[in-house]
């Protein structure tokens, strides 16, 4: 294993970064460019050790030139003075998603770290944080999300390239690629929620009547009416509001943190999401861009594992379900779902 690593400093393992950014005020998310959140040149109190790259507020290796064990895997890291990469939160995850499409390894399966060997179903880290489970996190069918230990020996946490690089459980002598991540000098902390992990949920706006601040908007769910997806739209309207546009990861996961805490998972809800202008092009009615692929969209099963959108010119509506994971689905627009509808005024 040793003779891997002088390959870590020498060679030009990856490509360019991606910069992206996002900002928000207290009724509208706007999104600039999807992409990694990193920055072409380091600041002095985010250095990254030579080898690692800075991805998000992480530094991160790739090692791609070699497959091991779960536990080699951990060795490996730990002679690259690092630990298998943890991931905590919803931006972490859609950082290095993104990072791996913008590099060209999306067809590469990684281990992270995680396990639930000490306690069935209860997943952490090496150090003992909370792996989040859930939306948006692990790999979800209309049948099934995992984690499900299938064959009752897989205690492991890994990115999946057969699954769209949703986490999965998988047995420790399963031999794939691996994430190593290294101590970097200013980390934004973060509180875990068990069992889901991180929340963004609570406190920073004030909102109408009805309305409920999360993520750092307002929010009505409308689970009083089922309306097909144009009449929830003019519902939305009648309130000051628009159905629900999410562009930002972490709205995402402060949403279905919300929904199972408010006990709203038998409901379903309509987005502001469409592509009934343009076949595969979905577009909010905001006039931004649906964000697609992992971690926003949902898999199902065929001969093969594939990924939502699916529906063709029957589905063009976006919804969250409970039967879905409330992972994105298309659905026929004449279906009738709850409104979710955001505050503007």
């Amino acid at each position: 294993m040793m003779s891997y690593l002088p390959l870590i400093f020498t060679c030009a393992l990856f490509a360019g970064k991606v910069e992206g950014r996002v900002t928000w005020n207290r009724t509208k998310l706007e999104s600039f460019q999807p992409g990694v959140a990193t920055t072409t040149s380091t600041p002095p109190e985010q250095d990254c050790p030579g080898g690692y790259s800075l991805v998000g507020d992480k530094c991160l290796l790739f090692v791609t030139f070699v497959a091991e064990p779960y536990g080699e895997a951990r060795q490996f890291c730990h002679a690259a003075k690092g630990e298998l990469a943890a991931i905590t939160t919803a931006a972490d995850f859609k950082n290095t998603i993104d990072y791996i499409h913008a590099n060209g390894l999306s067809g590469t399966s990684f281990w992270l770290d995680g396990s639930d060997e000490a306690a069935e179903g209860v997943w952490v880290t090496s150090s003992g944080e909370v792996v989040p489970l859930g939306t948006p996190f692990w790999a979800a069918f209309p049948n099934g999300q995992q984690p499900d230990n299938a064959h009752e020996n897989e205690h492991y946490l890994c990115l999946s390239s057969s699954w769209f690089l949703y986490m999965n459980d998988a047995s420790s002598s399963a031999i794939i690629n691996f994430i190593c991540e290294a101590t970097i000098r200013k980390k934004t902390a973060s509180a875990a929620l068990a069992p889901f992990g991180p929340s963004a949920v609570g406190g920073r706006v004030s909102c109408p009547v009805l309305f409920i601040e999360i993520g750092g908007l307002c929010l009505m769910f409308v689970t009083w009416a089922e309306e097909t997806w144009e009449d929830a739209r003019r519902a939305c309207a009648g309130a000051s509001a628009e159905l629900l546009a999410i562009t930002d990861v972490e709205v995402f996961r402060a949403l279905y943190l919300y929904i199972h805490q408010d006990n709203l998972s038998s409901h379903a809800f309509w987005l502001g999401g469409t592509d009934l202008a343009s076949e595969g092009t979905w577009v909010y009615t905001t006039g931004e861009p649906v964000p697609m692929g992992t971690p926003f969209w949902g898999l199902y099963a065929g001969s093969a594992s594939a990924q939502e959108p699916d529906g063709g010119t029957n589905q063009n509506c976006l919804a969250i379900t409970g039967e879905g994971y409330f992972n994105f689905r298309d659905y026929s627009c004449a279906s009738k779902f709850n409104p979710l509808c955001v505050y503007t005024g």
